[in-house]
């Protein structure tokens, strides 16, 4: 059995990925570490305990970590997700406790534990790099990070040149692509397109009369209407849950790309700017396997069986 470290910002696409991975019976989830991004980190645990109890399954142990970037003041995206990460739902406050230990220090324990572990980050990097800092060798026992982060087509809501999560704490994303961990970026492209959920795709999950059927569309209520606002597109657009899809079940890549990957840290209109040499022109050794083309049937089928 595959184990993974799930590190999160838990707003609204993020729940719905944590029951996606909670529910599949391919992985295990070791533990769920949090941080701040599109939310402050009171917000994004209490978001990681709602979800984890409404995946009706097991329940990993919860840390909170950092409350903000390395270097720069925190910028959240309550404006995407609502102002409690989940549509403005008022749901009730969850009954699973926080552990005590820092979300930093479990990933350090569990490197140091456990030698078949990844890590999927679906926000900010900020933990992951300073597990990283603190001890890169236990670190180097991680077998993987599978990031959502990125993008290598399409512009978005947050800048015109940077992802929301990579823009947050870019000195993160920095460190990471930088230490020699196997690194798999599953961008910001592959939520939009054939992966998007419709208004028939809304009315499939309500008509399970599930719990989950009907969380998976109104915690996304605040997304939205950002995509109505943003792309003219009545849908809900599931970046992260497309990234626990590609760890759950790899055959869902259609298509990827090895490529040498930076980012720029320094610019103040390109901060935070992933850069990819699809030419090889600056004879460096891959260190990113991007993700260019998923299943978008089968995406939608894992959400579907989820919430039923």
């Amino acid at each position: 059995m595959r184990t993974y470290i799930i590190d999160t910002d838990t707003a609204s696409d993020d729940a719905v990925a944590l029951i996606l991975a909670l529910r599949h019976k391919e992985i295990t989830v070791l533990a769920i570490t949090c941080t701040a991004g599109n939310l402050s980190i009171a917000k994004t645990t209490r978001n990681a305990r709602i979800a984890t109890e409404l995946a009706q399954t097991y329940h990993p142990p919860i840390y909170a970590g950092v409350d903000r970037p390395l270097i720069r003041v925190l910028s959240v995206g309550e404006h995407v997700h609502g102002k409690d990460g989940l549509g403005d739902m008022n749901y009730p406050e969850p009954s699973l406790q926080l552990e005590d230990e820092h979300a930093v220090d479990a990933i350090l324990r569990f490197a140091r534990t456990h030698q078949d572990v990844g890590i999927i980050t679906l926000g900010p990097l900020t933990n992951v790099a300073m597990a990283i800092l603190e001890d890169p060798k236990a670190m180097s026992n991680i077998t993987e990070i599978i990031a959502m982060g990125g993008q290598y087509r399409m512009p978005n809501g947050c800048t015109a040149n940077a992802e929301f999560n990579i823009w947050v704490d870019a000195e993160a994303a920095k460190i990471v692509l930088e230490s020699g961990i196997h690194i798999t970026l599953v961008p910001l492209d592959l939520c939009y397109g054939e992966t998007e959920i419709t208004k028939a795709d809304r009315d499939h999950l309500k008509s399970f009369k599930t719990v989950r059927g009907d969380f998976f569309v109104d915690c996304n209520r605040r997304l939205i209407e950002y995509n109505q606002r943003s792309y003219d597109k009545d849908i809900i657009s599931l970046p992260d849950p497309t990234c626990v899809a590609v760890v759950l079940e790899p055959s869902i890549v259609l298509h990827s790309i090895d490529v040498y990957t930076r980012i720029e840290v320094k610019s103040p209109l390109s901060y935070g700017e992933l850069i990819y040499d699809f030419d090889g022109l600056q004879g460096q050794k891959p260190n990113v396997r991007l993700i260019t083309e998923i299943d978008a049937l089968r995406f939608k089928e894992m959400i579907f069986e989820a919430a039923k």
